[in-house]
């Protein structure tokens, strides 16, 4: 069998590493080049959308941003895996933030907004709000904090949004829900995320549950989905609230590559082609540091892997500012000992200048 993967990054990369022992081929779309590349048994590029798609016999995504005929095409030919109901709510955070809304779910309070005038009008409900726009933001990207308690005018470029109620939470956590074609859930633990200007840094598990399990396992239902879901919340005094769901495999689970009985890559693979899931089992605490914007040398790569406990992650990109540009995974005997390998890994990768990487 072959498996098709729109999207040539390192979540594909990752994932196709993590599942070459199952015995599938995999092919790889996108418009652009990226490390999934290198060791895809096929690439397809602009213009060869229907070989693609004829040459494989599931497709599957590592990314909500891609080709859009490609993508369609899969859907069309019934080889979209998971669905195009999933990918396309993703896309849109109005229909996102509204079908969580229609479905009981807890979020944040929010209005929608279609235009950067309206939006602003619409957030002195609030106060304090986010401003998003609906289409193509991501790793904090089209992203505005409103704080009218501090300032009396703001500045947007003219788009859509949806304008969210400020949610002063305790700690952001996500849950990864890997589920079957028939209905069937398997869970992995909780992890507690930490982001800086809207992309994450780091990421440690297991955290406390609070109910995210329960909610992201009705969510993967109500969307009827297949394959691996990661839901990410807003904790606030012990109570979760949705902020967001990305319908694939996620960054903050990573840290399964390394202190897990099975990596999120190769469960994804698994549930798209109908093999038995593994119910996840977390050897000990495991957690992740991104590596955003600074190149690898030599002394980096030897300091990093110098702290025990560290394996390291690096996706062949071009380095830039604001970029993933690898990760180090963290495994450790206790959770206070995780904490403190991060802290350290971290200020190995970027000292006291992390502003300078983002």
């Amino acid at each position: 069998m072959r498996i098709g993967i729109l999207g040539s990054g390192q979540l594909g990369f990752m994932m196709i590493l993590e599942s070459r022992n199952l015995g599938y081929e995999f092919a790889t779309f996108d418009t652009n080049h990226g490390p999934s590349e290198i060791i895809s048994d096929a690439f397809y590029g602009p213009g060869s959308e229907r070989a693609f798609v004829d040459s494989c016999d599931i497709v599957t995504y590592e990314f909500e941003h891609v080709s859009e005929t490609t993508l369609l095409l899969a859907s069309q030919e019934k080889k979209l895996i998971p669905g195009i109901k999933s990918v396309d709510l993703k896309r849109d955070r109005l229909r996102e933030k509204q079908f969580l809304r229609d479905g009981g779910f807890p979020v944040a309070d929010f209005e929608p907004a279609f235009s950067a005038e309206e939006a602003l009008r619409k957030s002195r409900k609030f106060g304090r709000s986010i401003l998003k726009m609906t289409t193509g933001g991501y790793d904090g990207k089209g992203q505005f904090q409103i704080d009218w308690g501090r300032s009396s005018s703001h500045e947007l470029p003219d788009a859509n949004y949806v304008v969210e109620e400020y949610v002063d939470f305790d700690y952001e956590a996500s849950v990864i829900v890997a589920r079957e074609g028939s209905g069937n859930k398997v869970f992995f633990k909780p992890a507690v995320n930490v982001n800086h200007r809207g992309i994450l840094l780091t990421s440690s598990s297991p955290a406390e549950d609070h109910g995210m399990e329960a909610i992201a396992g009705q969510l993967a239902d109500r969307l009827d989905y297949q394959g691996v879901l990661a839901v990410e919340f807003f904790v606030k005094d012990g109570k979760p609230m949705v902020n967001e769901f990305a319908p694939r495999v996620h960054n903050s689970g990573h840290h399964t590559l390394h202190g897990t009985s099975i990596s999120q890559f190769e469960q994804h693979v698994r549930a798209i082609a109908g093999l038995p899931l593994i119910r996840p089992k977390l050897y000990q605490p495991s957690g992740i540091v991104n590596i955003i914007g600074r190149s690898m040398d030599e002394a980096l790569r030897r300091k990093i892997l110098g702290i025990v406990g560290t394996k390291l992650y690096w996706y062949g990109k071009e380095p830039k500012r604001a970029r993933k540009l690898g990760h180090v995974n963290i495994i450790a005997d206790t959770a206070d000992e995780l904490e403190e390998k991060i802290s350290r890994v971290k200020n190995t990768i970027y000292g006291g200048n992390i502003d300078d990487y983002f």
